[in-house]
């Protein structure tokens, strides 16, 4: 009896391995990295070229209980399917999560400084610090222990808040955008929303301070990629013309809220509305983190969604139906906003928004609280469970889940 004869697929030559690889999804691309020896150099001589990435829909990036504190998840609702990547120091579970675009993560470690970060290739950047803020110093309390003085308008030149070094990214930082990858190095801009009341600072990638965007700077909103432009180039100051598009109202229910550029040219305005509900039983809090959690017992939850068209001509805003969407899948977020089109995504739901939890105000409340995160159903009104994850999610609470678009670049 002859003895059966397998093909021994890990003998396959590399650059064969890495042109099929190139074909690949993310998900199939990382699995198929783990293999073996000989697929895991085809699959890292991928990463290295940098080859522009097949299914280029968002992922959700979270932390899982069962993993280490330096593994990171990454699920793809298109492919319906997750993978794992391992991040460098610090540990991502000890991160705070501002922002994401073009594939990047823009992360605040413990001392909260902020790096960004490429979950794909393991890249990763320091910005500029946290005292390199106009309005942010470095000091100590009368313990001795390091502390940061944050002075605002309101308190008076004389009198700034006082937070510990963990703590401060938390009540600071609003959102970062990136103007392009940081792998473009001195090209990349930051733009950086921060408290107070929604101060801008901005700063080149090698900087070593943040520059106040203030009223003389002209900023000028780009719906396209969510970030704010300025006339201020670093070797001359060019004119730049800001437009008052809508007057500012005063909206008692107080929703948050996304501006969206369609790729047909309209910009669309996405209201979010929340409210706390209150949890029988409070939420399990580190014993070492106790006293940064205000209140264990309640968590916020997207109630109602609303959609608009900024109506430029008459300064108005309309109220639109999800069919207006085109078949469009939103991801809101952390995130720069992503309007994707779900033709050549058929998991993905069309005219629905799929939401991570970024209520920075109740983070500052219950850091370790449950997360709002789910696909929006605009027919129904209802926050729907993300596509196979069970009833039970898979994330943890911190870092905060937060939407990204793969890339290698």
């Amino acid at each position: 009896m002859e003895t059966a004869v397998y093909p021994d697929w890990s003998g396959l030559p590399e650059d064969l391995m890495a042109m099929v690889m190139r074909t690949l999804d993310i998900p199939d691309l990382f699995r198929a990295g783990a293999v073996c020896a000989s697929w895991y150099a085809a699959y890292s001589a991928v990463r290295r070229v940098r080859i522009p990435i097949k299914d280029a829909s968002p992922c959700l990036l979270y932390s899982c209980a069962g993993d280490d504190a330096d593994t990171a998840t990454l699920y793809s609702p298109s492919a319906g399917a997750a993978f794992k990547v391992r991040l460098p120091s610090p540990a991502f579970r000890s991160r705070h999560v501002v922002g994401s675009g073009h594939g990047w993560v823009v992360t605040a470690d413990e001392a909260s400084n902020l790096q960004a970060l490429n979950p794909l290739t393991g890249a990763q950047v320091d910005l500029p610090p946290v005292t390199g803020l106009h309005h942010v110093e470095s000091s100590t309390d009368d313990k001795g222990c390091s502390v940061y003085n944050l002075y605002e308008q309101e308190l008076g030149p004389d009198t700034p808040s006082v937070y510990t070094v963990r703590e401060l990214r938390i009540f600071l930082y609003h959102r970062v955008f990136l103007s392009c990858s940081p792998s473009a190095g001195r090209s990349c801009v930051i733009l950086l929303v921060h408290k107070q009341l929604g101060e801008m600072s901005y700063a080149w990638l090698g900087d070593d301070r943040w520059a106040l965007i203030t009223t003389n700077d002209n900023a000028i909103m780009r719906p396209s990629h969510g970030m704010l432009g300025t006339g201020m180039q670093r070797t001359a100051r060019t004119t730049a013309c800001a437009r008052k598009i809508i007057e500012k109202g005063i909206w008692w229910d107080d929703p948050c809220s996304y501006l969206v550029l369609s790729p047909w040219g309209d910009i669309l305005h996405v209201w979010r509305y929340l409210t706390l509900r209150t949890l029988t039983t409070p939420v399990r809090v580190p014993v070492e983190h106790a006293h940064e959690v205000l209140d264990p017992c309640s968590e916020s939850y997207t109630y109602e969604m609303k959609l608009y068209k900024v109506d430029v001509a008459s300064q108005k805003l309309v109220a639109i139906s999800s069919s207006e969407l085109r078949g469009h899948a939103l991801f809101l977020g952390f995130n720069s906003t992503i309007f994707l089109s779900t033709k050549d995504f058929p998991r993905l739901r069309p005219n629905c928004a799929y939401l991570t939890d970024d209520d920075w105000e109740q983070l500052c409340l219950n850091m370790y609280g449950c997360r709002d995160v789910g696909i929006w159903n605009f027919e129904t009104e209802t926050l729907e469970n993300l596509g196979d994850i069970d009833s039970i999610p898979p994330w943890l609470n911190w870092p905060p889940p937060i939407w990204i678009t793969p890339s290698l670049f």
